[in-house]
């Protein structure tokens, strides 16, 4: 090869081969369909363009002398059109993110069919001039001026917009790459202006590029590493696009509801080989992209056109769970659900985007309906609305820490007197919502941050009630919380407790936390870590709702609980009103109980609303008992009373 060519094109390969190895991973890998992916896509290929005319630019000015000067001129054409295509594509790349896939709004577009008028016009009838000598080949004249002025527009529209959106924007990481890009982009510019001779513009477009890939457009960072389908982030970024054209959608979201189960008694190899199976099917029924956006769900998405033809497949994705799956020689029968979310019907292209991303990754705590296939509803919305609500309550009850602590007391059968109590919290708004039930705002707490401040709000009124009025004195032996879901593997739970029984010189051994049934099975390790690490601090631990979950009996040993609270859902079968065989109930209870006292265990019985059901218990060695035939949890100063009255 020609010495002197090859020493002005040394750059240029150098930007090749990036640029090919950027081709291979971009191209090869799956990719979501968005605005600014399909912009990305057509810079790569423009960018390829636009190094092809830079080598032939070069290749031209080399042998000057030999080629024709019309050659010359189309490779110089084709080097400032192909640049000109991949400046705009970076303009409208950046401006896509920052806008969160919004298209160009009507003023931007005619601006840049106008610099696109402008540059065209600019290479028909522009002169251009051109350098050879020893120390280096380029062009000049007003051509090339045009491309330095297009550089600088499109790099500074760039900046300002991404500047302009920094702040207000959700997507910080996302703009400070795409202004570090910029940066590495005018650097390069600058250099190129200032420094003719050397040509480096297609490193400085490789690079950068190569930056935008790795920060902004990795297909990896889309895809769910277990099952290989699309992330949560990459279903939200869909998402959005649809939003923001106003086109009318459909997504529809199908949860397993038995996935946990299957973990708690098998290894997470069938969970991800299960979700493999249904992957497959569902790829090969709809023919459209697959998003996880949670442990036990996926989501998909149809265009109006594409929902005309999907809806009627939703039944052989019902027969097929109908069926079963086999996994690992295994068959396995999960139920499952599919719900249907329609936009604009079920919620209009105005609302906050983080309102509608609730609304369908949270449907089935909105709607009610039941069966397979769930239709969005009027009533779900309005729970919707209800659930924001209480939200916006819960947050204001942090800020002021005015919630209402009620007490229900237990009563030991041993010592024939009330010797344990129960704090229930209560959540009111007097103006509309009224009185607000644990089981609806807890949830609502754990989905959105609120849980572990609550709670810390909780114990310390907890707490200081008990501080203040030395209950422990009173005959209390023992204070029982309820914990959530959260709270009971939340890493930092046991620091919280220690530190609020130090500040308010509580004996932990006067306090015991309740888990519920289920929870106790589904969360493993860190539930059994933070118990044993309260438990050397002196707090004991209740299966709070035995009777509620999934009844497992070994369950209670794993664990190593020192209380067992049996529902009420146990207890009333026993005393049916109605003349109904309450033979097998009590079997049951009788059965549970007897099991439970041998394996050295406690018991609370809930729910006791009858002398008749409150003697039946006392004749089975049950321990205590709780519920209205001694009280209904009441406030503060009524719980003083009660326990001064019943001493």
């Amino acid at each position: 090869m020609n010495s002197f060519l090859f020493n002005h094109i040394r750059f240029q390969i150098a930007a090749t081969t990036l640029l090919v190895i950027l081709d291979v991973i971009y191209f090869f890998r799956p990719k979501i369909k968005l605005l600014s992916n399909r912009i990305f896509s057509i810079l790569m290929i423009s960018a390829s363009c636009y190094l092809v005319f830079d080598y032939a630019t070069v290749f031209a000015l080399v042998y000057y002398d030999d080629v024709p000067s019309w050659f010359v001129r189309f490779t110089h054409q084709g080097f400032i059109f192909f640049l000109d295509i991949v400046l705009s594509c970076i303009y409208l790349y950046m401006d896509t993110l920052n806008h969160n896939q919004k298209r160009l709004s009507r003023y931007k577009l005619y601006f840049i069919i106008l610099l696109y008028v402008l540059s065209f016009l600019t290479l028909i009838f522009a002169p251009i001039e051109y350098y050879i000598a020893e120390d280096g080949i380029y062009s000049y004249g007003m051509m090339v001026n045009c491309v330095y002025t297009i550089i600088i527009l499109y790099s500074a529209l760039t900046v300002l917009s991404s500047i302009k959106n920094f702040k207000k924007s959700s997507h910080k990481r996302q703009l400070s790459y795409a202004l570090a890009t910029m940066a590495l982009w005018i650097g390069f510019g600058v250099t190129q202006i200032f420094l003719p001779a050397i040509l480096i513009s297609s490193v400085g477009i490789s690079s950068m590029i190569l930056l935008m890939f790795l920060s902004l457009e990795n297909p990896s960072e889309y895809i769910d590493r277990e099952t290989s389908t699309f992330n949560h982030y990459a279903f939200k970024s869909v998402l959005a696009e649809f939003m923001a054209k106003s086109d009318p959608f459909t997504v529809i979201t199908l949860g397993m509801d038995d996935t946990k189960i299957i973990e708690s008694q098998a290894d997470n190899d069938i969970i991800v080989n299960l979700f493999m199976l249904v992957k497959k099917f569902i790829s090969k029924t709809f023919r459209t992209d697959i998003y996880r956006i949670s442990s036990t769900s996926l989501a998909l998405i149809f265009s109006e056109k594409q929902w005309k033809t999907a809806e009627g497949k939703l039944s052989a994705l019902e027969e097929r769970f109908n069926d079963g799956w086999l996994v690992q020689n295994r068959s396995i029968h999960i139920r499952a659900h599919v719900n249907v979310i329609r936009c604009p019907e079920d919620f209009s292209f105005s609302e906050k985007f983080s309102d509608v991303l609730d609304f369908i990754e949270n449907c089935d705590t909105y709607s009610s309906a039941k069966g397979f296939i769930r239709m969005g509803d009027e009533s779900a919305r309005r729970n919707k609305l209800r659930q924001s609500a209480i939200i916006r309550l819960l947050t204001k009850t942090i800020e002021t820490g005015e919630i209402e602590m009620f007490y229900q007391p237990i009563y030991s059968i041993r010592e024939k007197k009330f010797t344990n109590v129960e704090a229930l919290v209560r959540l009111r708004d007097d103006k509309s919502l009224g009185y607000v039930s644990p089981e609806e705002f807890i949830p609502l707490a754990e989905r959105n941050a609120l849980i572990m401040p609550l709670s810390s709000l909780i114990f310390n009124k907890i707490f200081k009630f008990m501080h203040d009025n030395e209950i422990d004195k009173k005959g209390v032996h023992h204070m029982e919380v309820n914990l959530s879901g959260l709270q009971s593997v939340d890493t930092e739970f046991p620091v919280l407790m220690k530190n609020l029984l130090t500040k308010y010189a509580i004996n932990p051994e006067n306090v015991n936390l309740e888990v519920t049934e289920s929870i106790a099975i589904t969360s493993g390790y860190m539930l059994k870590k933070n118990m044993d690490e309260l438990r050397k601090f002196g707090c004991s631990f209740s299966m709070d709702d035995f009777g509620t979950g999934y009844s497992n009996l070994s369950q209670i040993s794993k664990v190593d609980f020192e209380v067992i609270k049996i529902d009420k859902s146990l207890l009333w079968p026993c005393f049916q009103k109605n003349g109904g065989d309450t033979g097998n109930a009590k079997i049951l209870l009788e059965t549970m109980i007897n099991m439970i006292l041998q394996m050295g265990r406690k018991i609370v019985v809930e729910g006791i609303e009858t002398k008749e059901q409150f003697d039946y218990l006392a004749s089975l060695g049950v321990n205590y008992a709780q519920g209205y035939y001694f009280s209904r949890p009441v406030p503060e100063n009524a719980y003083l009373k009660f326990l001064a009255d019943n001493s």
